[in-house]
């Protein structure tokens, strides 16, 4: 081993900078595990979920009609084809009504 000072003094830098390296490889090892991956990408979904939460509660406070109309005209959307059917279904209902009543009367008519 040399006695040299500034070799030592290098030397000592080195294994001090490999120990810092080291250190730091562990970290990005410990950061980039797949589970730590996901419950960090688990994490910030959950905040963006809860910020929207948030700033959705807070537009509806302050515009409750607004809201409201919005709310039910999604409804209409979501339940116009079960609307269509229920009118489809109460005109047939009534033309049918219709043409028995009309061929009553017609009976009627011819026997009168």
């Amino acid at each position: 081993m040399s006695t040299d000072p500034s070799l030592l003094a290098a030397e000592a830098q080195v294994r001090s900078a490999r120990t810092r390296l080291f250190a730091t490889l562990g970290e990005v090892q410990e950061r980039l595990k797949p589970s730590n991956l996901a419950q960090n990408a688990v994490e910030t979904a959950a905040q963006g979920v809860a910020s929207t939460a948030r700033k959705g509660a807070e537009a509806v406070r302050s515009r409750p009609f607004a809201a409201a109309a919005i709310a039910g005209t999604v409804g209409l959307v979501f339940a116009r084809g079960w609307i269509a059917d229920l009118l489809r279904r109460r005109n047939e209902t009534a033309s049918a009504a219709d043409g028995l009543n009309s061929k009553k009367s017609a009976k009627h008519a011819k026997k009168g």
